[in-house]
C-alpha cells in the first residue's frame, strides 16, 4: 500500500485529478439522485439546490476530463517544473469559484462578458498572491480554499434564514445572528450542501496534498508579481467602475428585495459582488457639504410657536412583517385577514408607508420612523443601527422628552439584535425592555404565535407599562413585535384560519393566519385605549414584507428579480394607521414613505414641529416617497435611487441636513 501511495504522490496534477476526483464526482451523482428523491426537498425553498448539484457535478467531471487530456498530450513536462504549481493554483481557484457560485444557485458562466472574466479572476487573484509570497504555497492554498468554502456556506444559510445573501453590513451586525436559532441547520437542503462542501474541500485538499510541485524560486515569484499588480490595479483602482457598470446594466441590483439582492450576486459573481459591496459601503459626505449649509437650510423655518395644543400619550407600534398582500394582486383567500384594520375609519388616518427594508433589516424601518432620516442616502444594504447610529441622535424620542414625556422602548427580541440596545441608548429612551423581561412579566399568561411572543402578549405588557407610568408625565412608548417573523411554524393544536384557494403555499397560509391574529390584537389594543381617561394616539405600521417569494411572485405575475420600480414600490409598502381617542381629521389611502410618518403623528397629536420636521413637510411635497430602492416625485413617477432627475437638488439638500444631524451636530 505504501508503494502505491508513493507512486500516487509522484504523479502530476493530471493524474491526481483522474485518480482522486473521479470517485468524488461519482459520489456527488449519488447525492443528486438522493436529494431529488427526498420529498421534493430541492423545491421546498426559494433557493433550489438541484441546479448547484448539477453544476458541481459537471465541473468536477470537467476536471477529470481535463486530467485525461493533459495526461494524453503531456501538457505538464519536466522541463517546466513550476507549471504544476501555477496549474494547481488555477485549478483550485476554479473549483472554489464554482463552489461559491453554486451556494447561491448561480451558473458559473455569466451573461455579461466583463463579469464572465472578472468573477473567476478575482478569486484566482487570492491564489496568485500565495504563489508570490511563499516558496511552496500548498498550505496557503488549503487555508484560502477553506475560507472560501466557509464563505459559501454562510451565503447559503443566510439566504435561507433571511431571503437575501450575506452583505458587508452583516459583518458589523454579527451578534444579530442569534436569530438563526429559529432555523434548522439540518434540513435536507442544508445536509446536502454540507455533504457537497466536504466533498469539494476533500477534492481540493487531496489535489493539493498529492500533487508534487517544484518550489517557486525568487526569480519566478518576482516575474509573477507584475501579473498580480495588474489584478490589484483592475480590482482596486477600477472596482467602483465595475460596480457602476453593473448598476447601469442591471446586473447588480441591490436592495430592491431579497430576490434582487440574490440576483446581483448570481449575475455578478458571489465573491466579486461581496467585494464590490464592500467598496460601496460607508457613508460619505454629500457633495458641497458644510455645517453652515445645513444650518442655512434649517434656518428657513420659523419655530417660535412651540406651545402644544395638547400632550397626549403616544403609542408607536412597529409590527414585524405586517403586510397587505392585496397590494401585489388579487388574493384568493377564504376571508379577510385584516378585517379590523380595513374597518377603521373614525378618528383614523391610514394608508401605506414605503419602507426601505424587505424580508429583514427591521432596524432600518425603526431608524426611518424614529429619526425622520432616509436610508436612501446610505449605501445599498446598509444596517442603520449597527453601522451609523454610534453617537447621540436627534429623534422622535428626544422630541417628546423636550415636552416632558416619559419615553420607553419595548422590544420582542434581545438587545443584541441589530444592536438595538446600544441604538436605543443613543436615541435617548428613559427605559427599555427586551424579550427576556417581557417573558418574565408575562409568566403564566404568555401566549405564543408562530413560535414567538404573540402580539397580544406584547400589547398586554404595553398596557401594564402604561398603567404604571409616572402620573405627572405623558408617555411615549415605542413597541416592536416578533410574532410574524419567518420561518412560519405549524401549530398542532390549531389549524390555519386563513387558507388559500387555487394556489398552494403552506408558508403563506401560516403567515396570513399569524397576521390575522395580529389584526385581532390591534382591535383589542384600540378598544382598550378608547376607554382611557386621557388623550391617547396610536401609530401602527409594518416594518417590511415577509419573504415568501413563491406567493409574492404568483400575485405579481413575475419573479422578484425582474420587477419594475413600480412593483418594487408595492413590495416595499406596508399598512399604517394613526388613531386617536379624540377627534382628528380622518384620511384614507394615504401614501408616503416611512421617514415622513412621524410628521403625520405630530399633526394628529396637535403638537408643534421642529425646524427639521417643517423642512420634511416641504421635502414631502416634492418627494412624497423616498427609500433605499428609489423615490417618487410630485410628477407621479418612480425613479431608481441612482437615476438623474429634476429632483437632484432637493435630494442633495436633504442629504446635507441628514448628514449634519447624524454625524456632525453632536460631534463637536
Amino acid at each position: 500500500m505504501s508503494r502505491i501511495m508513493q507512486k500516487l504522490r509522484d504523479r502530476k496534477i493530471s493524474d491526481t485529478l483522474i485518480f482522486y476526483c473521479a470517485p468524488m464526482a461519482l459520489a456527488m451523482l449519488c447525492i443528486c439522485f438522493a436529494i431529488a428523491y427526498i420529498n421534493d426537498a430541492c423545491d421546498s425553498k426559494g433557493l433550489h439546490l438541484t441546479k448547484p448539484l448539477v453544476i458541481l457535478l459537471a465541473v468536477f467531471a470537467f476536471f477529470v476530463i481535463i486530467g485525461i487530456v493533459m495526461a494524453i498530450i503531456g501538457m505538464v513536462k519536466k522541463k517546466r517544473p513550476h507549471s504544476r504549481g501555477y496549474l494547481l493554483g488555477f485549478t483550485l481557484a476554479l473549483c472554489t469559484y464554482i463552489f461559491t457560485e453554486a451556494c447561491t444557485g448561480a451558473f458559473p458562466f455569466k451573461d455579461d462578458i466583463i463579469m464572465l472574466f472578472a468573477a473567476p479572476l478575482f478569486v484566482y487573484a487570492f491564489y496568485l498572491l500565495g504563489s508570490i509570497i511563499f516558496k511552496n504555497p500548498k498550505i496557503y492554498f488549503i487555508i484560502i480554499t477553506v475560507i472560501f468554502h466557509l464563505y459559501g456556506l454562510a451565503q447559503f444559510y443566510l439566504y435561507q434564514f433571511r431571503g437575501s445573501p450575506l452583505r458587508v453590513s452583516d459583518l458589523s451586525s454579527i451578534k444579530s445572528a442569534t436569530i438563526a436559532k429559529d432555523y434548522s441547520f439540518f434540513e435536507p437542503l442544508a445536509i446536502a450542501l454540507l455533504c457537497l462542501t466536504l466533498l469539494s474541500l476533500g477534492m481540493c485538499i487531496t489535489l493539493t496534498a498529492f500533487t508534487k510541485i517544484t518550489p517557486f524560486r525568487l526569480k519566478i515569484r518576482l516575474c509573477t508579481l507584475p501579473v498580480f499588480t495588474v489584478f490589484v490595479i483592475v480590482f482596486g483602482g477600477f472596482g467602483m467602475s465595475i460596480y457602476r457598470y453593473g448598476v447601469e446594466n442591471r446586473i447588480i441590483r441591490l436592495n430592491f428585495s431579497g430576490g434582487e439582492d440574490l440576483t446581483s450576486f448570481q449575475y455578478t459573481g458571489n465573491a466579486l459582488m461581496f467585494y464590490l459591496d464592500m467598496l460601496n459601503s460607508g457613508s460619505a459626505k454629500p457633495s458641497g457639504y458644510s455645517d453652515e449649509k445645513a444650518l442655512e437650510i434649517l434656518s428657513r423655518y420659523d419655530t417660535s410657536d412651540e406651545t402644544p395644543q395638547r400632550t397626549p400619550t403616544v403609542i408607536a407600534v412597529m409590527d414585524e412583517s405586517f403586510a397587505d398582500f392585496s397590494l401585489l394582486g388579487d388574493l384568493d383567500i377564504n376571508k379577510d385577514y385584516m378585517p379590523f384594520y380595513h374597518s377603521m375609519s373614525e378618528s383614523t388616518i391610514k394608508g401605506y408607508v414605503t419602507v426601505s427594508a424587505y424580508g429583514g433589516y427591521s432596524c432600518n424601518s425603526e431608524f426611518e420612523f424614529l429619526s425622520g432620516n432616509s436610508m436612501g442616502f446610505f449605501p445599498m444594504g446598509s444596517a442603520a443601527y449597527t453601522q451609523y447610529v454610534k453617537t447621540p441622535q436627534d429623534s422622535l424620542v428626544n422630541y417628546f422628552e423636550n415636552y416632558g414625556y416619559f419615553t420607553e422602548a419595548i422590544a420582542g427580541c434581545a438587545p443584541n439584535l441589530w444592536d438595538i440596545g446600544e441604538a436605543y441608548g443613543y436615541l435617548g429612551f428613559d427605559k427599555t425592555m427586551y424579550s427576556e423581561a417581557v417573558s418574565k412579566r408575562s409568566e403564566g399568561k404568555m401566549k405564543v404565535v408562530n413560535g414567538r411572543l404573540s402580539d397580544e402578549t406584547m400589547f398586554g405588557v404595553l398596557k401594564e407599562e402604561y398603567e404604571s407610568k409616572p402620573k405627572d408625565k405623558p408617555m411615549f412608548a415605542f413597541l416592536t413585535t416578533m410574532q410574524n417573523h419567518s420561518p412560519y411554524y405549524e401549530n398542532k393544536d390549531k389549524t390555519c384560519e386563513i387558507t388559500l384557494g387555487s394556489f398552494e403555499s403552506r408558508e403563506a397560509e401560516l403567515y396570513l393566519s399569524a397576521a390575522y391574529e395580529t389584526d385581532k390584537a390591534i382591535k383589542n389594543l384600540v378598544e382598550y385605549f378608547s376607554q382611557a381617561d386621557e388623550d391617547v394616539v396610536i401609530v401602527f405600521f409594518g416594518d417590511h414584507f415577509p419573504h415568501i417569494p413563491e406567493f409574492s411572485e404568483k400575485l405579481l405575475g413575475k419573479t422578484l428579480g425582474t420587477m419594475s420600480i413600480e412593483d418594487n414600490a408595492k413590495i416595499h409598502s406596508t399598512p399604517f394607521f394613526i388613531w386617536a381617542n379624540y377627534d382628528i381629521d380622518e384620511q384614507t389611502d394615504v401614501h408616503m414613505s416611512l421617514n415622513y410618518l412621524a410628521n403625520k403623528l405630530i399633526e394628529a397629536c396637535g403638537m408643534p414641529k421642529t425646524d427639521f420636521q417643517l423642512y420634511l413637510d416641504d421635502v414631502m411635497k416634492k418627494l412624497p416617497s423616498i427609500s433605499s430602492f428609489g423615490y417618487k416625485g410630485d410628477d407621479g413617477k418612480w425613479y431608481r435611487i441612482t437615476d438623474s432627475s429634476q429632483y437632484e437638488k432637493a435630494l442633495l439638500e436633504y442629504n446635507i441636513v441628514q448628514y449634519y444631524r447624524m454625524f456632525e451636530k453632536y460631534d463637536k
